[in-house]
């Protein structure tokens, strides 16, 4: 394992309002997928027909994101989750700056994530979906799962990384998550209460 800083993932808008999002925590994985459509020829003869490229599909970007406000370095007090998580969201919604003024069509802006040199990635984001796992005793949700899935807007360019930190400290953290998921306090196992 590399010592050195850990390097927080960022997601934030290129265009419209500025948005940024950093990681409470890195992500565990990722998973690239890309496409590419192929079919038969019209003018075949043959019983296995010739393939003919139409083109390909931008890659895919998907991951899962933990965002935890209940086990945070140097604060007294816990904060509801959803003041990370909503940023989230503001880069899905429709945005007045971005409105075409021939056809008052607006769109959600185009994203960069960013993860230190290890990726570089010009996308929209398509899906996002939540789910909250830790609550304080009045409902405030305070640790969350978010998947998010980029559609490519640009050819991505993949970075050579500068080691596994990052992916070693955020799975201790999970794993501890997971292990006091029913049990209760991280902040004390971390010292932090």
């Amino acid at each position: 394992m590399t010592d050195g800083p850990l390097v927080k993932a960022i997601i934030k808008s290129i265009e419209g309002p500025k948005i940024e999002v950093e990681c409470l925590f890195n992500p565990k994985e990722y998973q690239v997928q890309k496409t590419n459509n192929w079919g038969p020829a019209d003018n075949s003869t043959k019983d296995a027909s010739d393939l003919t490229f139409s083109g390909g599909s931008g890659a895919k970007l998907s991951m899962q994101l933990f965002f935890d406000t209940y086990l945070r370095d140097n604060e007294k007090t816990v904060r509801d989750v959803r003041e990370y998580t909503d940023q989230l969201w503001q880069l899905m919604n429709i945005q007045e700056a971005l409105r075409d003024p021939k056809t008052k069509k607006g769109r959600p802006p185009k994203v960069l994530f960013i993860w230190g040199k290890n990726w570089l990635f010009n996308a929209v984001i398509t899906s996002m979906q939540q789910q909250y796992t830790l609550f304080m005793p009045n409902g405030m949700p305070v640790r969350a799962m978010v998947t998010v899935e980029f559609q490519e807007a640009l050819e991505h360019r993949t970075l050579r990384g500068s080691g596994e930190g990052t992916y070693a400290i955020s799975e201790r953290v999970r794993h501890d998550a997971q292990s006091y998921k029913d049990s209760g306090d991280l902040r004390a196992k971390y010292g932090r209460r």
